[in-house]
């Protein structure tokens, strides 16, 4: 697995409201991508219903008046669950732990427009059933079917060994090829490396030709280019047009209309906390989305955390694994 090497509107503000009771209920959320942004007077695209997730909200019996259309109740979350999601930071200034669920194999789940390394390379459910869609609509476009996905999901065990071994073969102190185990992109589970397969030869993912097709459309699918050109002093990372990352269509679609990296995006969402103004944003299809951030303390000795959440609403809600989450609200969901 290579981190560092190649091989081949406006924001509108929506004021959150006081909410004026908060109720207790215990819920295990599960990783999920949740909202995005797109320019005023941005063309929709036509929607695909397949792109559509379904996510459960938690009943609530009882509601309170907040001065606003949405009504907060209050959820009980593992702390934990701050190092797990789409929308992740992992560096070395915010390592992460392994991921528990959500990991298949891309051997197994892969269609027929896809091809990959060996049976060893994994990612987040999510994600690849959002890279199967994304090669189909690559060869619907182009008619190629040549994508490879050469690296995954690592545990911290591999990217140990990795580290180490090139330490070995180099006699230095740092490796310049592999971030120190729990600092890899690819222990997110989000992240994958793209490559090309052709006539029985491998290639380079550069993103030129008809493959310039995948930069300009992954958005569309949930995916951004992890670290693209000229965000390196974000990123800390040259340009890699092969590396790829689920984040959610609405995320993608945002940060490539914008043209923010990662870290430049979960910055601009911190912006918005729930005690303060919520960002409204929109998808590529002109739905409409209510965002706020909610800060943790990690090193509160106490396990779970008190997250204000919305009653009614279909929500998701993704850690950043540095301090605190990333709270999506459908507006399109609430009863009226």
């Amino acid at each position: 697995m290579a981190e560092y090497r190649s091989t081949g509107r406006e924001l509108r503000k929506s004021p959150r409201g006081l909410v004026s009771g908060i109720f207790l209920m215990v819920f295990v959320i599960g990783s999920a991508f949740f909202g995005s942004k797109v320019l005023n007077n941005m063309v929709s695209l036509e929607a695909d219903n397949s792109e559509e997730v379904e996510i459960e909200v938690p009943e609530v019996t009882d509601e309170v008046e907040s001065g606003n259309e949405i009504d907060y109740g209050s959820v009980s979350v593992s702390k934990q669950r701050i190092r797990r999601g789409p929308l992740m930071i992992v560096n070395d200034d915010f390592p992460t732990e392994d991921a528990e669920t959500g990991i298949v194999s891309v051997f197994e789940q892969i269609n027929e427009y896809l091809t990959v390394r060996d049976m060893q390379v994994y990612l987040m459910d999510e994600a690849m059933d959002a890279l199967n869609r994304l090669a189909e609509g690559f060869y619907e476009a182009t008619g190629h079917s040549d994508l490879l996905i050469r690296e995954g999901y690592v545990t911290k065990e591999t990217q140990k060994k990795l580290y180490e071994a090139d330490l070995q073969r180099t006699g230095g102190n740092s490796s310049d090829l592999y971030a120190m185990p729990g600092c890899s992109e690819f222990e997110s589970g989000y992240t994958f490396e793209l490559s090309l397969y052709t006539d029985g030869v491998f290639q380079d993912f550069t993103g030129e030709g008809d493959y310039e097709w995948i930069l300009r459309n992954c958005a569309e699918y949930g995916f951004i280019q992890r670290y693209p050109e000229g965000k390196s002093e974000f990123t800390h990372v040259s340009d890699r047009p092969w590396v790829f990352r689920y984040v959610g269509t609405p995320h993608a679609w945002y940060m490539y209309k914008n043209k923010y990296c990662l870290e430049e995006y979960t910055d601009l969402l911190e912006l918005h906390p729930y005690e303060s103004e919520h960002a409204i944003i929109n998808d590529q299809f002109g739905k409409e989305y209510e965002v706020y951030y909610i800060s943790v303390d990690p090193e509160d000795p106490e396990p779970e955390a008190v997250l204000p959440l919305p009653i009614g609403y279909q929500y998701t809600c993704t850690g950043n694994n540095k301090h605190g989450f990333y709270v999506t609200v459908d507006l399109e969901s609430g009863s009226s």
